[in-house]
């Protein structure tokens, strides 16, 4: 494969060989109902666009029969896009996150470019052989996008400042405007890191003093982006302001919170997995060349980097909400790999890989062991062998981070479906058939809507109006195993006819996509298991009822 690369242009098409190489690697598996997954994409990515494509009004997203005005809209609207054009499946509302994680990976090739005036395909290869972008690049999820436009508008504000040319600074504000749209406000909290960053470090204050006229235009084309669907939904909806201001006060916006430095720079570094040791050698390279008054491009990075941190000392975050910083580390790591020589590189790219592999090894074993896909995995373990050829025998980086990549992308997309995680009875669609079905006091099974093909009622025992929703309800309501009694018990209070229709064992995640295990197992369940090779017995239950109002 290293042929491959020295036989083409590698300067011409390197983002064209990454963008479809990503797209190859992101791709596999995204059809799958046992595919990796999160609340937050199957109770609200893909439930949001099919109500409200229930009800034929675009403007206004829906979601739980409310409208859904806590996040802008762009991603929704790509969604039912894909819902239209290719049906309601798994495929259609994935699509876009498979084309952000490739567009990602070739904002890092552009900012590399751009940069050191190199192809920058380490870059863009490192990006696709982060964990977070192999995760998110399968999930209908807001960070990915924004992360992608955030990241673009960087580059082409970059542009701007190295040609002062207009047409590069409305493309970047054409960018800004877009990461708004799919967020809200976040993208400009990195924008701004960058921003800055750069100015302080090239010493551009006097450039963008005298271009102000063009930074005036940008960002007259971002209002314009941004403005209208605000504006629109605070006169639509006069609640909009106070749904806003409660989603600010849920991520507790604006307080500080004691030891963030160093939880947001924890989280900072586990994004860009399994990279971090290279990272940080990449940080204080880039600040000791600095003092010797050399590299700029690299302190400018790595300045953008941690001044990205920043949020997370005002607010509550994931380590997704940081996605847009992914470029801004892998470029580090890239020159730095490419730039320096030494042991103690040769070490810590073998850290970083052997970590990864290490894992992905375990992985491999576990599923051997208790004989889910067995030839899936040690396809894993062969490639696996491939990237500790590459990395130790061959030492050739650029092989070594493609085939981490490839790695990855194997075990997330091709091994990891085949645990079962929201695995559900193949007939389920032909029973429901096209009764109401609803859901009781949780998201489970949180395939349900994909398979139905329309967004499944929420009912919660604790909401009066849900609970009025039940006493007329005419289908069937599902819950999880645990929530059955109760749920049995409002039923009698209501005096409305239920009967079991059927029930079924299955993993979900909770929380972290790898604790797929009931709640309550425990150390004896786990030994049980690992001693009779099943994975039975950990499943939680799923039972639905079929219910109906008791005849007058």
């Amino acid at each position: 494969m290293s042929r491959f690369f020295e036989t083409i242009n590698i300067e011409r098409h390197g983002t064209a060989i990454i963008f479809f190489l990503g797209v190859a690697l992101l791709l596999p598996c995204i059809w799958c109902e046992t595919s990796i997954t999160g609340q937050d994409e199957y109770w609200l990515s893909f439930r949001t666009p099919m109500e409200t494509m229930e009800r034929g009004a675009w403007l206004t997203t829906w979601v739980n029969e409310e409208p859904r005005l806590k996040k802008p809209p762009l991603l929704y609207w790509a969604i039912l896009t894909g819902y239209k054009f290719f049906g309601i499946n798994l495929f259609a509302a994935r699509i876009w996150a498979v084309l952000a994680g490739a567009g990602l990976a070739v904002c890092s090739c552009l900012l590399y470019k751009r940069l050191f005036e190199k192809s920058g395909l380490l870059a863009g290869l490192m990006t696709l052989a982060t964990v977070a972008v192999a995760i998110e690049g399968r999930r209908a999820m807001l960070d990915l996008p924004l992360a992608f436009f955030t990241c673009m508008s960087v580059y082409f504000a970059l542009n701007w400042i190295g040609s002062g040319y207009l047409r590069w600074i409305l493309l970047a504000g054409l960018s800004l405007g877009l990461s708004f749209m799919t967020k809200g406000p976040l993208g400009f909290v990195f924008f701004g890191a960058a921003a800055i960053s750069a100015i302080l470090v090239f010493g551009k204050w006097r450039f963008a003093f005298s271009h102000r006229s063009q930074a005036a235009w940008a960002f007259v084309l971002l209002l314009a982006i941004c403005l209208p669907w605000p504006i629109l939904m605070a006169f639509k909806w006069p609640e909009y302001i106070s749904i806003i201001h409660g989603e600010m006060a849920e991520r507790s916006l604006g307080t500080v919170h004691f030891g963030s430095p160093v939880s947001a720079l924890g989280k900072a570094l586990v994004l860009v997995l399994p990279w971090s040791p290279v990272l940080v050698a990449a940080l204080i390279h880039s600040v000791y060349h600095a003092r010797q008054g050399k590299g700029r491009e690299n302190l400018w990075l790595a300045v953008w980097f941690l001044a990205s941190t920043l949020p997370c000392f005002i607010m509550q975050c994931f380590s997704r909400y940081m996605m847009p910083i992914i470029p801004a580390a892998c470029v580090l790591c890239a020159y730095w790999i490419e730039e320096t020589d030494g042991k103690w590189k040769t070490r810590l790219i073998g850290i970083s890989i052997g970590l990864i592999v290490f894992a992905g090894i375990f992985f491999c074993l576990f599923f051997i062991w208790f004989g889910l896909d067995s030839l899936m995995a040690l396809l894993c373990l062969l490639i696996a062998g491939l990237v500790i050829w590459t990395t130790f025998v061959r030492k050739d980086n650029r092989m070594a981070v493609l085939t981490v990549a490839i790695f990855i992308a194997f075990l997330i997309g091709g091994l990891y479906p085949s645990l079962g995680i929201n695995a559900m009875p193949v007939d389920l669609d032909r029973i429901v058939g096209f009764h109401q079905v609803a859901s009781f006091d949780s998201s489970q099974p949180s395939m349900l809507s994909m398979r139905l093909k329309r967004s499944v009622i929420r009912i919660r025992s604790f909401d009066k109006k849900d609970i009025r929703l039940l006493e007329h309800f005419d289908g069937f309501v599902f819950m999880r195993e645990t929530d059955a009694r109760g749920f049995e018990k409002l039923a009698g209070q209501l005096d409305i006819h239920y009967v079991m229709a059927g029930q079924f064992k299955t993993f979900w995640s909770r929380q972290a996509w790898l604790r797929f295990a009931r709640k309550d197992a425990d150390y004896d369940d786990w030994k049980e298991a690992i001693r009779t090779r099943s994975l039975a017995n950990l499943k939680s239950g799923i039972c639905y009822y079929r219910v109906r109002p008791q005849p007058d």
